[in-house]
C-alpha cells in the first residue's frame, strides 16, 4: 500500500519510521511547509528518541531514506498535492490544520483513495476510530484516530465496560508537553494556563479525549468527562481513570481482567500491562496504545474504582494508526 503524509510533524515523522519497518506499506510522498533541508534534519536527529539508525539524504526535491526515494513538496492547499501521480492509496493527514471532514476530503480530490486524521475531528459525520475498540465500515473514505489520550483509555474503558459494567467514569491524562506549549512564558488567547512556560509548570488544561471517547463508544456520552495535566516532561504520559462499576469488583479481579484481555487476539499489540515499578521515561518508544500500572489499581467501598495507563503520546498513537491502516489493507 502506498501511503502519503501531509505534515511532517511529530507525529508525521514517527509515522514516517514506524512505516519504514512494517511490510507491506510504503511511503511515497509527504508534504510540509517547511525546507526539506529542515525535516531531513529532523527525521536524522531527535532529542526524545536519539539519533535514528537509518541513512537520511535528499536533493532539490527527493527525501531518501534508508535507500527509498520519497517526493517532497512544501504545498499548502491539499487538492494541489501529487497523490494522483505517486498512485496514493492512503494519506496520513497529520498537519494538526485539517481536522474537519471537509478539510481532509481535499485530499481524494488531489487523488487519494482513503484519509486518516492524525487528531480528534469536531465533524460529527465523520468517523472515529480507534484500532481494537471499534471499527470503521469498510466503506469509509475519511476517518479520524481521535488523539493519543483516547487511543491510550478507551481500551481499557471498553473493557471494563463489557466485563464488569460501567455507571460513569472520570479521567486526568497526566500529559507530557506538546508543541502547542511555549518554553517561556507567553500570551494564550483561548487558555491563559497554556501560555505558560511548559518546561517549567504543571498546568491543569482541558482534554478532547473525553469527547472523542464517547464517539468511539457513544453508549458513554453523558457518563464520561476529563481534564489534563500538562507536565514538564517530552514524551511519557499516564491516564488516572476513575470508574462507577455496576457491581462490586475488587483490585484483584480488575487486574485478572485487563491481563487476560491484554493477551486476546483483539487487543494483542493495543493493550498491555506492567506489575513493575516503571516511570514515565521507560514508556518511552512503547508501541502499545495503553500500558496498565497494576500495581495501581485501587477499588474503595466496592464499587469506586481507580485504574491508572501509561503511554507514549507519540510513539504509542502512531503505532496505533499503523495498525489501523494495515486493517484497512488487509
Amino acid at each position: 500500500m502506498k501511503i502519503g503524509i501531509n505534515g511532517m510533524g511529530r507525529i508525521g515523522r514517527a509515522a514516517l519510521k514506524v512505516i519504514n519497518e512494517t511490510p507491506g506499506l510504503e511511503v511515497v510522498a509527504v508534504n510540509d511547509i517547511v525546507s526539506i533541508e529542515n525535516t531531513a534534519y529532523l527525521l536524522r536527529y531527535d532529542t526524545v528518541y536519539g539519533v535514528y539508525e537509518k541513512e537520511v539524504s535528499h536533493d532539490l526535491d527527493t527525501l531518501v531514506v534508508d535507500g527509498q526515494k520519497i517526493q517532497y513538496t512544501s504545498i499548502k492547499n491539499p487538492e494541489e498535492l501529487p497523490w494522483d501521480k505517486n498512485e496514493v492509496d492512503l494519506v496520513i493527514e497529520s498537519t494538526g490544520v485539517f481536522t474537519k471532514g471537509e478539510d481532509a476530503e481535499r485530499h481524494l480530490k488531489a487523488g487519494a483513495k482513503t484519509v486518516i486524521i492524525s487528531a480528534p475531528t469536531k465533524s460529527m459525520d465523520t468517523p472515529t476510530v480507534v484500532h481494537g475498540v471499534n471499527s470503521e465500515d469498510g466503506n469509509t473514505s475519511v476517518f479520524s484516530c481521535a488523539s493519543c489520550t483516547t487511543n491510550n483509555i478507551s481500551p481499557v474503558v471498553e473493557v471494563l465496560g463489557r466485563r464488569i459494567g460501567i455507571k460513569k467514569a472520570i479521567m486526568t491524562t497526566v500529559h507530557a508537553y506538546t508543541a502547542s506549549q511555549g518554553i517561556v512564558d507567553a500570551p494564550s488567547k483561548k487558555n491563559f494556563r497554556m501560555g505558560r512556560a511548559g518546561a517549567q509548570n504543571l498546568i491543569p488544561t482541558t482534554t478532547g479525549a473525553a469527547i472523542a471517547t464517547t464517539k468511539t463508544l457513544p453508549e458513554y456520552s453523558g457518563k464520561f468527562d476529563g481534564v489534563a495535566i500538562r507536565v514538564p516532561i517530552p514524551v511519557g504520559s499516564i491516564s488516572d481513570l476513575v470508574f462507577v462499576t455496576d457491581k462490586p469488583v475488587t483490585a484483584e479481579e480488575v487486574n485478572r481482567i485487563l491481563i487476560e484481555e491484554s493477551k486476546t487476539e483483539r487487543y494483542a499489540n493495543v493493550l498491555d500491562t506492567t506489575d513493575e515499578p516503571i516511570v514515565s521515561s521507560d514508556i518511552i518508544k512503547s508501541p502499545y496504545a495503553s500500558t496498565v500500572d497494576l500495581s495501581m489499581t485501587r477499588v474503595v467501598d466496592g464499587d469506586l474504582l481507580k485504574v491508572m495507563t501509561w503511554y507514549d503520546n507519540e510513539w504509542g498513537f502512531t503505532n496505533q494508526m499503523i495498525r489501523q491502516i494495515l486493517e484497512i489493507k488487509g
